[in-house]
């Protein structure tokens, strides 16, 4: 195959992206990845691994532009595709770099993933035990094993200097989650609107409505059809890494303090996503 196409997807994290990118690769001439790994094969990763430049890229987009130059060039997914006809990799850290790929690679496909606030928090929010796919900040208590660790050096935080910067230390791991999610979202917001290639899905489409999700999905790629369709909607139902519960209760069980910033940051954001 001397001509690959590419697709990138970008979110929050916890919005079912393991799920999407293995039903993806069953897919006939779809190499589908996650966080640049094949779903189920060893953790080999198949793409150049660029968690820990997910910080300094959000930071900086010179650095970004530069990250996605160095390990996302069109050699490199070239290669990894290894005559595969579409090439998808769903990952959280690709939030920093949706921008420069879309410079760098002007005819792939972007989407951006939004979950709702509360679900996100409660789903990333850990308080005890390894988490297996972490994407938020843990409770501030927590033991973390050395992958959490690995993976939170690289995880989003705000500025040195700016005033969430002289908060940080005194959240809770429910408002360091709601900031994560308002500061990703806000920023993916601006990306889907600015860019003609970059497409919107709604995590809670996937639940309530799999038909609509994989319609939005599989339409821009150019692999929609019949088939396609029923055998991603019939995966549907069983979601790798999916959470049977949540450690963290509902919004109306959360501290005063936590409440406020929810409804400081995450409500009107809300509306512009999903009103």
């Amino acid at each position: 195959m001397d001509h690959c196409r590419f697709a990138f997807c970008a979110s929050t994290g916890r919005t079912a992206t393991m799920f999407l990118a293995n039903t993806l690769d069953a897919v006939p001439g779809v190499l589908g990845l996650h966080e640049g790994h094949t779903p189920g094969e060893p953790p080999i990763p198949r793409l150049p691994l660029i968690n820990l430049q997910n910080l300094k890229a959000w930071h900086e987009s010179a650095y970004a532009d530069q990250t996605v130059a160095e390990s996302r060039d069109h050699a490199t997914l070239t290669k990894t595709a290894a005559g595969a006809e579409l090439l998808i990799d769903l990952a959280y850290y690709n939030a920093p770099l949706l921008v420069p790929i879309a410079k760098q690679h002007p005819d792939s496909v972007l989407f951006v993933i939004f979950r709702r606030c509360e679900g996100f928090v409660r789903s990333a929010t850990i308080v005890s035990g390894e988490d297996l796919q972490p994407a938020g900040w843990p409770d501030r208590s927590k033991s973390l094993t050395d992958r959490e660790k690995f993976v939170a050096l690289g995880r989003l935080r705000p500025k040195p200097g700016s005033d969430d910067a002289e908060q940080w230390s005194n959240w809770s791991a429910i408002q360091r989650n709601t900031w994560l999610w308002h500061s990703i979202n806000t920023h993916l917001l601006h990306v889907v609107e600015s860019l003609e290639n970059c497409h919107r899905l709604h995590y809670e489409h996937l639940v309530a409505d799999p038909t609509k999700f994989w319609t939005g999905l599989l339409e821009p790629l150019g692999i929609l059809s019949d088939s396609t369709l029923n055998s991603c909607v019939a995966r549907s139902g069983k979601k790798l890494n999916h959470r049977s519960s949540y450690q963290v209760g509902p919004i109306d069980t959360w501290g005063e303090a936590e409440r406020v910033l929810y409804e400081q940051l995450a409500r009107p954001l809300e509306r512009k996503l999903y009103d």
